[in-house]
């Protein structure tokens, strides 16, 4: 089974170009691991660093942000220089007067234009075009999907977007999804380079590391959904999320954020997986390990339980079929931990 209406775009986003040009003004080097290219010294020289948009951005706290990183909030606003907000996007729609957003994007408009970002970005697109062509031949020696929509049994329609940021290091930088109003999806991942190499930044990722990645944020558009139809069920169960630690207890916090957390443990299995199916065993065991240091701390249940689901596809044809035994599984684990505690009190 494949994805109908599905596309691979390997491209330079402007948006995010962008922010990431405002972090190297106001903070250096956008990212700490980054290797100093001859295109970051070429921002250096042809900006401005006291514009009042990279003084405000020094300003601006993670929470303004809504503790996500700005390029994840930029795909929320069409191109520069207009970034109005997208219609089928909907973090920043009621932005008031007094939300930093609103007060930062009238300056970031104008660095993008007076400031002359946008003549920079134009008079460098032959030396953003050169830079996917790695990643772009490498993916072409391997097709990520079939492996997740088979697995998954269901497939939604949707556009991936490889991103591909000079100024960031690091494959799989950020990732981040949004449905459309007609139901389709856009997936955004954004990539760094992995070195530097004569000066330039190098884009030959790795491409198992990215096709996990990308089995991740596939199986967003078919398991989100189908979370939420389970919300009543898996609702009384929120207190599992005190079990968390490290990246897994500072992800999804607030009202919504256990049905987040539960989506998080049951794709992260679902990708394990399919790394031990796909490429071996001790692939997945890997992955399943790294999913644990991260404090992901009820996956393994998880994981165990999908072997039931890959060994009877006759009776479970798709995840959405198995998705009532994860529930189960859940529940039991919420009612040992309710065990432990009252034995303990």
């Amino acid at each position: 089974m494949t994805s109908k209406g599905s596309s691979r775009l390997f491209e330079v986003d402007p948006r995010i170009e962008l922010i990431a040009v405002i972090e190297a003004l106001s903070r250096g080097n956008p990212c700490a691991q980054g290797d100093r290219s001859e295109y970051l010294d070429d921002v250096l020289r042809s900006f401005d660093p006291e514009h009042p948009a990279c003084a405000m951005f020094k300003t601006m706290t993670a929470q303004d942000w809504r503790h996500r990183h700005p390029s994840l909030i930029l795909f929320d606003f069409s191109n520069p220089p207009s970034l109005e907000i997208a219609a089928h996007h909907d973090h920043y729609r009621n932005a008031g007067k007094d939300d930093a957003i609103s007060r930062f994007l009238p300056l970031l408009r104008d660095f993008a234009t007076k400031g002359g970002f946008m003549d920079f970005f134009k008079a460098r697109g032959k030396f953003y075009a050169a830079l996917p062509e790695a990643t772009r031949r490498g993916f072409a020696k391997s097709d990520y999907q079939p492996p997740v929509d088979d697995y998954l049994g269901l497939s939604r329609p949707h556009r991936y977007h490889f991103i591909m940021t000079p100024l960031y290091h690091g494959s799989s930088h950020h990732n981040v999804l949004y449905r459309r109003d007609d139901g389709t999806f856009d997936i955004y991942s954004i990539n760094g380079h992995r070195g530097v190499l004569k000066g330039v930044p190098d884009f030959d990722l790795k491409i198992p590391e990215m096709a996990h990645t990308a089995w991740h944020e596939i199986a967003h558009t078919v398991i989100d959904e189908i979370t939420q139809s389970h919300r009543t069920e898996l609702l009384p169960l929120a207190s599992l999320y005190g079990l968390m630690t490290g990246l897994a207890k500072n992800k999804y916090v607030g009202p919504a954020g256990w049905l987040h957390m539960v989506d998080e443990h049951v794709i992260r299995a679902i990708t394990s997986r399919l790394a031990a199916r796909e490429e071996g065993e001790e692939s997945g065991l890997a992955e399943l390990a790294m999913e644990k240091k991260d404090g992901f701390a009820l996956i393994g249940p998880v994981y165990e339980s999908l072997l039931e689901y890959e060994k009877d596809r006759a009776r479970y044809p798709t995840i959405r079929h198995f998705y009532p035994r994860i529930v189960e599984t859940l529940t039991k684990l919420h009612a040992g931990m309710r065990a432990r505690l009252r034995g303990a009190a």
